[in-house]
Parts: structure tokens; sequence; C-alpha cells
């Protein structure tokens, strides 16, 4: 397993068929849809997986998809917090985010192009959903970057601000700055617990894990 290439390639049907393996319904078809190639790709691929690659957030169903107020939604935060829209002019279809809680909120700029948010989105889904992950808090930021490679994605303001993506051949990580100056907290993410059984050799740094049975269930809520 080497999670890093495909996402460093953003071929995402690869990523998805590394982390979940094959799909269970690789027959799955889609109705036509005048969406995004990229969009469409996408809701082909979670079809193909049942669903399975969105464990936090969700995507707007492309039967639902449509402009409003010169915004294209696509993707709601579980809780309805945030919402994500695309740009529907241009080729890159570039992506904008929202606190929908009023409507004087503008949509602001995420940096990514809708291709590259949707591959963003599935690995922080992967994250959220992974049947292993160990949490900890406070740790030397040189650390992290010392342990795995920082995917080329902007930072996300979401679940909090400065929210960052890294990956090694094993394991996927999120994240995001702590309390503490030149501290962050993170989630390290894997497909099964014997991934992560090296950071027993980390003692200084106090872990908490959380292990679910199947894929499909999402995990308890990290600490923050």
């Amino acid at each position: 397993m080497n999670y890093l290439e495909p996402l460093l390639n953003q071929n995402l049907r690869d990523f998805v068929q590394m982390w979940y393996g094959p799909p269970t319904s690789p027959n799955a078809a889609l109705n036509p849809s005048p969406a995004p190639r990229e969009l469409v790709e996408w809701h082909h691929i979670s079809t193909q997986w049942d669903g399975i690659i969105t464990s936090q957030n969700y995507a707007i169903p492309l039967s639902e998809v449509s402009t409003r107020k010169g915004e294209v939604p696509f993707w709601v935060e579980s809780q309805g917090s945030r919402v994500w829209a695309f740009d529907p002019t241009g080729r890159s279809h570039f992506v904008y985010e929202r606190d929908p809680s009023s409507q004087r909120n503008p949509w602001t700029p995420t940096g990514e192009s809708l291709s590259t948010f949707l591959i963003h989105a599935t690995a922080i889904e992967a994250i959220f959903g992974a049947p292993a992950m160990k949490v900890a808090q406070g740790i030397d930021t040189d650390w992290i970057f010392s342990q795995a490679h920082e995917l080329p994605f902007p930072s996300w303001s979401w679940p909090t601000l400065d929210s960052r993506v890294f990956a090694s051949e094993k394991w996927l990580a999120l994240a995001h700055a702590s309390d503490s100056e030149g501290k962050s907290d993170l989630m390290l993410a894997a497909t099964t617990p014997e991934h992560l059984t090296w950071v027993q050799n980390t003692p200084s740094i106090k872990w908490r894990s959380y292990v679910t049975p199947q894929q499909s269930m999402a995990p308890e809520a990290p600490p923050w």
C-alpha cells in the first residue's frame, strides 16, 4: 500500500480502491447529468463503492445540484455548519465556502479547483471514517513533517482553521494548529491498527486510540 502516490497524482479512483478495496457495485451507473465531469466522476465512484467514501460530510445528490446566487452548492458539512460550492463559469470550477447560518456570510475562496477539492475532501472523509485512529494534541509541528508528506492541498478552515492533510505509505493524517505556538493537534488514520503500531516508539506523545470494527461506521469524534 502506498496512499501517498495516488493522492499526489490526484488519481481519485486509485486512492479509493487502495483505501477501501475493490468496488462493491462495479457495474453501478448514473443517470446523465449536466454537472461538471469531475463531479459526475466522483459520484460514479461513490456509487460503485455504495457510498462508503463519505462518513462525515456529504455530497449533494447530482439531481439536486443547481446554481444559487451565482454559485453551485455541492458539498455540505454533516451538521450544516458549512457549505461548499463551485463557480459554474470557467473550466476549473473554483470552489468557495460559507457558513450558511446567516445570509450575510459571504462565499470565500478555498483556493482549490473542483477536481482538487474532491480528492482532498475524499482523503479527509477517509480519515474520519477510518477503522483505526490515533489522536494526540500539542505535538511539535516539525515532528509531523518528519513523519509524513504534507499533501499539496490548500489548508482548510474545517474542521478547524489551518487543517492540513499528510500521507505516508500506510496511513493518513489530519493536523491543525494547537493552542500552543509551534504545536499541532494530530489525527492518524489507517485501514488496520497494525499500520499505526509504530507510534508505540514515541513514548513522549500521549496517544488516544479509536478503533471501529466496520469501515462504514463513524468512529468516536476526536477531542477537537
